[in-house]
């Protein structure tokens, strides 16, 4: 399969596991999205599967934002 991540859809699955009771998986999804983001710490539009880096367009508010509420429902 080709194709890139995307850190926001990682997001949304942390969000749905978070829901569903299974924080194991949330912790995943959320640490790959962790582990992508770029030298300034910004989440890319995609991660390049090579490399892991973020790809495309960094720095969207929308998975930013999806990143704190994220953070929030994980460990606040």
């Amino acid at each position: 399969m080709s194709g890139n991540p995307w850190p926001i859809a990682n997001l949304w699955m942390t969000l749905y596991y978070l829901e569903s009771g299974e924080k194991r998986k949330a912790k995943e999804t959320f640490d790959f999205v962790v582990k992508t983001v770029g030298k300034h710490y910004f989440l890319g539009e995609q991660v390049d599967n090579s490399t892991l880096k973020p790809n495309w367009i960094i720095g969207l508010g929308w998975s930013h934002a999806m990143f704190v509420i994220v953070l929030e429902k994980l460990y606040g």
